[in-house]
């Protein structure tokens, strides 16, 4: 009968030893679910491909950060379009589903009729194309002006770094346009044992436009490997404050003149 040799057991008995502790070593994560359906005023708003970000510590951790959301001075967009020359129809079609630029959602034909900018866009495609409609309607986004695409976005993303202060997300997860959620998995947490908790903290960092007012939420939740983490947004009602939540809200500045044709 073969016999281990000694050096070849003890090599043995070594890889499994570092294998148990690799294995014993190994943080627990967790997992977080937000969801993004709102009542204001009475009416439900739904946000979309709206970014949140997942913050390491709770409230009180992050002071800096809430100080810094509470006395930022914004640029509403609907004020950032109109300064750009934008069209009242552009900057309504933006509105209709609260998106940031044109890339936010598909433009449709009757979009093209409605909106200047796109309208100009849609028949330098048809020039550029030989009047092939399908390929000049992809590319009408191609075919504005970089202020009106990506501009916007741009600033809101030196806003975010701004504002964040040199902090770093843990996570960033943007709600899904089918669930209005947004949802974190594999969270690493701090504590070795299993059992253990974290408290953390989820916010838009930058405003979310709805109903005539900028929205910000930073809120506490505590997150275990045990169980999915849930967190419902809130808006303050009757100046009562959210359970574990700052919301900072604030009235927008409207620079749109004129009215757009929506149906």
């Amino acid at each position: 009968m073969n016999r281990t040799s000694t050096p070849a057991k003890f090599i043995l008995i070594l890889l499994v030893s570092c294998l148990a502790t690799a294995a014993e070593g190994q943080l627990p994560t967790g997992s977080l679910e937000v969801s993004a359906r709102l009542r204001i005023d009475g009416k439900q708003q739904k946000l979309i491909h709206k970014r949140f970000y997942l913050l390491r510590g709770g409230l009180d951790e992050n002071k800096g950060l809430l100080e810094r959301i509470r006395t930022a001075q914004i640029t509403s967009r609907d004020c950032y379009y109109s300064r750009a020359q934008a069209s009242p129809q552009f900057i309504c079609w933006l509105q209709t589903e609260n998106c940031d630029s044109p890339y936010c959602r598909q433009i449709e034909m009757t979009d093209i009729d409605r909106v200047p900018e796109f309208k100009t866009a849609y028949q330098k495609g048809l020039a550029l194309f030989g009047q092939k409609t399908d390929i000049a309607s992809m590319w009408i986004t191609t075919n504005l002006s970089p202020v009106l695409t990506t501009a916007y976005v741009r600033d809101q993303r030196l806003l975010v770094e701004k504002l964040l202060g040199g902090i770093t997300p843990v996570q960033s997860s943007m709600t899904d346009p089918n669930t209005f959620k947004t949802v974190y998995v594999d969270i690493p947490l701090k504590a070795a044992d299993p059992d253990a908790s974290e408290m953390f903290t989820v916010s838009n960092v930058r405003p979310i436009e709805l109903s005539g007012k900028s929205f910000v939420w930073s809120c506490e939740v505590e997150i275990s490997s045990e169980n999915l983490a849930t967190l419902r947004l809130q808006v303050p009602e009757n100046n009562k404050p959210v359970k574990n939540c700052e919301v900072v809200v604030k009235d927008l500045t409207l620079c749109k003149s004129g009215v757009c044709d929506q149906k």
